[in-house]
């Protein structure tokens, strides 16, 4: 079956960039356990984490953490991170279709799919319509999300 988040993103004309990370050693502990799990890893900024000043931790975000130290992966995030900012409605449909493999791929292996949308970032993804005003949580209502926030 052919991911429908990238056909509707083809007939709209919107490039299509993977959002969703699946390698980490946090996500490979847990598939030890039965789930597979995907982060969306940014670059942080005020306005990704509005309340990272009030709470202190935007000098010490976990951003250049373990991997996230090489100079490789922070290309990826910044990349990310201006595609949010510059094709908000191609990240979030780019979004849809990685947790669309992402389920389905968790479903081939028995395992239960999990996303964590926020892995450096403060996102209210709950505010951010998708499709028919739904957002990634009301498209995708098999798939476990999980978060902190300092909201």
């Amino acid at each position: 079956m052919r991911n429908p988040y990238k056909s509707h993103m083809a007939l709209l004309g919107l490039p299509y960039k993977t959002i969703l990370g699946e390698s980490s050693t946090k996500t490979v502990k847990g598939e030890k356990l039965g789930f597979l799990t995907g982060i969306v890893y940014l670059v942080p900024d005020t306005k990704l984490c509005p309340h990272a000043k009030l709470a202190g931790c935007l000098s010490a975000c976990l951003n250049t953490a373990g991997r996230g130290a090489f100079n490789s992966v922070q290309n990826a995030r910044k990349s990310k991170t201006e595609f949010f900012y510059n094709s908000q409605q191609a990240f979030l449909l780019s979004l849809c279709a990685d947790i669309w493999t992402l389920q389905n791929k968790a479903k081939k292996l028995g395992f239960i799919p999990l996303v964590r949308p926020n892995g450096t970032s403060d996102i209210p993804y709950e505010n951010l319509p998708v499709i028919d005003g739904k957002n990634i949580f009301q498209l995708f209502p098999d798939v476990q999300f999980y978060d902190y926030t300092k909201h």
